[in-house]
């Protein structure tokens, strides 16, 4: 409805009129500008009143647009009540009860606050050490990924620290999938069948292992694949396998597999519509071939069928076709030499001629596919009304390789030829991840690198998904096994590198690096399946000449801890009870040693003794310990103690060690020790003097003397403290003779004279060594020896 001006102009009068005539309210008048300013000063002081209540203003406004009834809700809080937790109030000393109950509340309500304290401390630390872990995992990851491929060593550094799970909370296996323990489970059984020397279907246990998981087309495509290829061939040297005639056939695997697909899929589109596809007759390729026709609502023409046939790898099919037909040409005889590639130049020439002089212009597209196919012309036509799967069209390409590669060296030198090298050059940079989606559908891209040869790069792109993850790391040992993969020469390479030994575009894959990955994870929670996985590696040596197995067991002790579970350990008798790796055919004695010599550089002494011990290394053993006992020899505290026990428990064992002299000699000396502090001292005198080490006659100064030169510089370290014991006992029995009593005319009597005399020896002693002994050893000394002078 439209309103002129004029009916506007009336209603504005009449309102006026009608405003003006109310008596109710005074008349203003204002411009803008004073409504504006009115305005200002209204909303400031509304403001300033309401700045308290703001906050709970929003709240409501929050809250009832989220469907909140906002005053139920404020009635409901007012009834809540809350309780807190309030200091006990003391109670007079002589109220029992109130005492006890008051100490009771003071007990639980620590014991609460240091739960909750050591609670968030513990999970903080965890929550902090697994974003450590994950963030080195990435940056390994983006790092390999920014890398590429390369042909010079770039060292990328193994981090073989794994993640630590909680195993006593989660679970043995809380870090391992369903699918991961099952793998772990082949593993396990390949690894018992290698050792015992018996063969083991690897890839039929795998297979087997996926198919009770419900795995997608896509992941089971891949797997058959490889089962195909693995069947069919295998290399002591993975150098082999790129000798033309071992590429060849592995290629032609690679299109039977293709082509008993497509009879599968042909057979599945006919089965979904039997009533159109008029199946009869005698069951074989021809009768699927026109039945499938039939059901793609396509004329069932001589040319149709002969490519349906050679799509579905029965070239037989294909000239039984034409003969029936009547056809007769050198197609005919190309047809009959096409099961081993050798089809003769006359008639391939002519073929060509043909497709040149008409056959590219007719209107038949199966006509041109097949003369194409079959001449090897026009290769780069992708016929796409045809060819509309990806399968499809890598057939034709791989048809085309093995055509120019059986055709001889002048069909290659024309030029429709095509090699192998240009269709993975094809794959892996014209057409790349990007078009195949690789993230959305990295199986259906690795597929297509597997079907081409490219075994690396396929295991590379499964291997960056977690979930694709597990599959990657066993296809790529299924391959391993079998010779089948190009491994890089050193561990400390990225993921894919390049050498000039591989022809173009090949890649070798480190293998070690994704192993090392795939079980960090798990590594700690169940570190005998991380132990089988890494006995795969078993063989492959770094830089050091470092067999890479026992590289990764040794990181593998160090960090899970599970010394006797992976190692074995000594029982009361001394007999070695086996472990986990006491199954695998390795050096023991060289894994053990390893780790043994890890944990003495972090200062584990008592690991460390107990793994050399283990190794029956007890060179090694008593130089620790020997070590240890003089640090803590001047020491009274439970370490002396303990490692004087230790100490005493290997010494039952070690026998024939070029230390033990010396390690028997501080044994000893901890027995004077132990004497000198239970108040035994003419016992712990009769010790020392027996060891030989402190003289107490004048004529033994020189020999002793003699003898510390001998000494090491861990007894070396012990003598200091050993003659400010001797001296405290001498000063001591000084002191009971002089006492005890003096002759009478009150002289001291023979013994205290004896014993100044040691006195007088040991001091001078002291004062011969050339050792320079910690400043305050005179000083004690002298302190120790004043009173039995005057």
């Amino acid at each position: 409805m439209s309103v002129s001006f004029a009916e506007l102009l009336q209603s504005a009068e009449q309102l006026n009129a009608d405003t003006a005539s109310s008596t109710s309210l005074p008349r203003v008048h204002r411009n803008l500008g004073q409504i504006a300013e009115a305005g200002e000063r209204l909303w400031m002081k509304t403001a300033a009143m309401a700045t308290d209540d703001s906050a709970d203003v929003k709240a409501s406004i929050l809250l009832g647009s989220r469907g909140f009834d906002v005053p139920s809700m404020a009635q409901k809080m007012e009834t809540l009540k809350t309780t807190s937790i309030e200091p006990s109030e003391s109670s007079s000393v002589t109220d029992i009860t109130g005492f006890l109950k008051s100490e009771r509340e003071q007990a639980l309500l620590s014991a609460i606050i240091e739960s909750k304290s050591s609670t968030i401390k513990s999970a903080t630390q965890r929550h902090s050490q697994a974003l450590q872990m994950q963030w080195e995992a990435e940056k390994e990851r983006v790092l390999s990924a920014l890398l590429g491929s390369t042909k010079t060593e770039v060292h990328v550094p193994l981090d073989l620290q794994p993640l630590s799970v909680n195993s006593s909370f989660w679970g043995k296996d809380a870090a391992m999938g369903q699918d991961e323990v099952s793998y772990s489970e082949v593993i396990s059984r390949r690894n018992e069948a290698v050792i015992a020397g018996r063969r083991y279907p690897l890839i039929d246990e795998f297979i087997h292992t996926i198919q009770q998981f419900g795995e997608s087309k896509a992941v089971l495509d891949c797997w058959e694949l490889v089962e195909v290829l693995v069947n069919s061939v295998s290399f002591d040297d993975p150098a082999l396998r790129f000798k033309p005639t071992n590429t060849m056939d592995l290629l032609r695997k690679s299109v039977e597999y293709l082509e008993r697909g497509f009879v599968q899929f042909v057979q599945t589109t006919i089965c979904g519509q039997l009533e159109v596809a008029e199946l009869g007759g005698v069951p074989g390729v021809m009768e699927l071939a026109s039945s499938y026709l039939s059901v793609r609502s396509q004329e069932v023409s001589v040319w149709g069928l002969v490519f349906v046939c050679l799509r579905c790898g029965s070239p037989a099919a294909a000239l039984k076709v034409l003969q029936d037909d009547g056809y007769e040409g050198e197609i005919e005889t190309i047809l009959e030499n096409w099961a081993n590639l050798s089809q003769p130049t006359a008639a391939r020439d002519k073929v060509r001629q043909l497709y040149y002089g008409g056959v590219n212009g007719c209107g038949d597209p199966y006509k041109r596919l097949v003369f194409s196919i079959l001449g090897g012309c026009d290769i780069e036509r992708r016929h796409g009304d045809i060819l509309s799967t990806v399968q499809d069209y890598i057939w034709l390409k791989l048809v085309h390789v093995l055509t120019c590669h059986g055709a001889g060296r002048d069909f290659r030198s024309n030029k429709d030829k095509v090699t192998l090298s240009e269709v993975q050059e094809h794959v892996l940079k014209e057409y790349g991840e990007n078009h195949f989606s690789s993230l959305n559908s990295p199986y259906l891209y690795a597929l297509v690198l597997l079907l081409t040869g490219l075994y690396e790069s396929a295991i590379e792109v499964l291997y960056r998904g977690e979930e694709s993850r597990a599959n990657a790391i066993h296809l790529a040992l299924t391959l391993h096994s079998h010779g089948l993969l190009n491994i890089s020469l050193s561990p400390h390479l990225p993921i894919l590198s390049e050498s000039d030994e591989d022809p173009t575009p090949h890649r070798r894959l480190n293998l070690c690096r994704i192993v090392i990955g795939y079980t960090r994870k798990f590594a700690c929670s169940s570190p005998t399946s991380a132990l089988n996985y890494y006995y795969l590696l078993h063989g492959i040596q770094n830089e050091e000449g470092e067999d890479m197995f026992a590289v990764c067991i040794a990181d593998l002790i160090q960090e899970s801890k599970e010394y006797r579970t992976l190692l074995g350990y000594l029982d009361t008798t001394g007999r070695k009870t086996k472990g986990a790796i006491d199954r695998f055919n390795v050096n023991h004695s060289l894994i053990i040693c390893t780790v043994a010599e890890a944990a003495e550089k972090r200062g584990c002494w008592e690991e460390a003794v107990t793994l050399y011990e283990l190794a029956s290394n007890y060179e090694k053993v008593l130089e620790i310990l020997i070590e240890e006992l003089s640090r803590r020899f001047m020491s009274n505290d439970k370490g002396h103690e303990h490692v004087h026990q230790i100490a005493c428990d290997v010494e039952k064992r070690a026998h024939h060690v070029s230390l033990r002299k010396q390690f028997l000699l501080l044994l000893d000396l901890y027995q004077f020790h132990n004497l000198y502090h239970a108040g035994k001292l003419e016992e712990a005198l009769d010790v020392i003097t027996k060891l030989q080490l402190v003289p107490l006659s004048q004529d033994a100064i020189s020999h002793r003397i003699q003898g510390f030169k001998s000494f090491s510089d861990e007894l070396r370290r012990c003598v200091p403290d050993i003659l400010i014991m001797v001296m405290s006992i001498l000063n001591k029995m000084y002191r009971g003779a002089s006492q005890n009593s003096t002759s009478f005319y009150g002289g001291q009597n023979k013994q205290a004279q004896q014993i100044r005399d040691q006195a007088k020896v040991v001091m001078r002693f002291a004062g011969m060594l050339p050792y320079s002994m910690p400043g305050d050893t005179h000083a004690q000394l002298s302190l120790l020896d004043a009173p039995m002078r005057y």
